[in-house]
């Protein structure tokens, strides 16, 4: 039996075969698992922003009518099993060892060549083969057509909004980022898609409606059911996923006689997740992980609707790499415009698939904003240390950015247990 540190160092090293789109490696490691038939059904989730909160949201609909579910989300904040959850909550460190130790055996007797994020699907295939599992809920990766996630059978469809990103994979316009997210679309089965204003993109959204290809032969089959998601456009991205997931929910047959319970309060970690200072009263950490343009944009139109930014508050940020640094800023700009922070503390986060940008860079771009005075600290460690030393009073502590500095911002304050990272619902009403 391999160890476990061993089977661990395994999974890391598969990091560095960086990203690789495409589904042929994915669907012969399925097939040489020879995991049985599922007898759960499968909701497959992708989108520019919001896929995993609408993943987090449906789960939390299940939990909450008592229907097992799993979710398969990326990434984690602070360790691995994150990516798996049984019923809202990480898997067990063993459960997750066992799915591990079982892909590791394949991979030593075939040689097929996994990513990471290939090598954690199949983990959590296998973990759902292994447990009460009705729902599967899956989100995708990067894209859609060529995700990993795909090279797997699913009964629902959900994109949720469409926006520019990662366009040197997906391509530079709206309609070819729309192709490659509607190519998730299954041979005959609902295709749940956020209404878009843009008839281009509609056209594009039913042509692959239309066309749908088997995941594994390419081979064209039955159209999709497309069903088009009306959404108010100032609606939240909880108010979004609720009714990307209500309407998901209408196609699952375990949940058939069961009225959807409309999620009203949602703990999603690192996602308008609020956690109290652990040295400092009166004092409230709130987390957001809205790490491109888009993200930022919808995030920063939630938070202005909030009163507590009258009173004292800190900004905490830092970001990966991004095209357009400038329209990133842009929405948060407005925000410290519209109510100024009593500091701005920037910094780099630690431990993620890309590395966190330079403080120095980040405090030219705020002041090209007109953002100046800014607080750097190169390790999110000696940030938080700042803060919780009462170098400056606030009472919120607005982190947000990367989600890789909330994963460290979770483990400095201690905040990073299983039920601290469980997706916990605060309260529900039937709909």
């Amino acid at each position: 039996m391999v160890a476990e540190q061993d089977l661990r160092a395994w999974l890391e090293s598969t990091k560095e075969k960086g990203m690789a789109l495409g589904l042929e490696n994915t669907s012969l490691a399925i097939a040489e698992l020879g995991l049985p038939t599922p007898e759960y059904e499968t909701v497959h989730v992708a989108g520019s922003n919001g896929k995993g909160t609408t993943v987090a949201t449906l789960g939390a609909a299940l939990g909450s009518a008592h229907i097992n579910h799993l979710s398969f989300t990326s990434p984690h904040l602070v360790r691995i099993e994150e990516r798996i959850r049984f019923n809202g909550r990480p898997v067990e460190t063993t459960q997750f060892n066992e799915a591990l130790s079982m892909v590791y055996g394949m991979v030593e007797r075939t040689q097929i060549s996994l990513t990471f994020f290939e090598a954690t699907l199949l983990i959590a295939l296998v973990a759902a083969s292994r447990l009460p599992v009705r729902v599967l809920l899956l989100e995708t990766g990067l894209g859609g057509r060529l995700d990993a996630t795909r090279a797997v059978p699913a009964d629902v469809a959900v994109i949720t909004s469409l926006s520019l990103e990662h366009t040197d994979i997906l391509g530079e316009t709206l309609v070819a980022i729309a192709a490659e997210k509607a190519a998730i679309a299954r041979p005959g089965k609902p295709l749940v898609v956020r209404h878009v204003e843009d008839s281009a993109v509609q056209r594009c959204i039913e042509a692959c409606a239309n066309t749908t290809l088997e995941s594994t032969t390419e081979a064209a089959a039955l159209p999709a059911r497309l069903e088009w998601v009306h959404v108010q456009r100032a609606a939240t991205y909880h108010e979004e996923a609720n009714a990307m997931a209500k309407a998901a929910w209408a196609h699952l047959k375990c949940a058939e006689t069961i009225d959807y319970p409309v999620i009203r309060g949602l703990r999603w970690p690192g996602r308008m997740h609020e956690l109290s200072s652990p040295t400092l009263k009166g004092v409230t950490y709130l987390l957001e992980g809205a790490h491109n343009p888009s993200g930022m944009l919808a995030a920063c139109a939630q938070l202005k609707k909030q009163e507590r930014w009258r009173e004292p508050w800190t900004l905490l940020f830092g970001s990966t790499p991004q095209i357009d640094m400038h329209t990133m800023l842009e929405p948060l700009t407005e925000l410290c415009d519209a109510f100024p922070p009593a500091a701005i503390v920037l910094t780099e986060p630690q431990f993620g698939r890309y590395p966190g940008v330079p403080c120095t860079e980040l405090k030219v771009a705020f002041n090209t904003l007109g953002l100046e005075n800014a607080v750097l600290f190169a390790q999110p460690k000696d940030a938080v240390q700042w803060i919780e030393s009462g170098a400056v009073h606030s009472t919120t502590v607005l982190c947000i950015g990367s989600l890789y500095l909330l994963g460290n911002v979770l483990n400095i304050l201690g905040a990073d247990s299983d039920d601290d990272l469980a997706v916990v619902v605060e309260n529900t009403d039937a709909s």
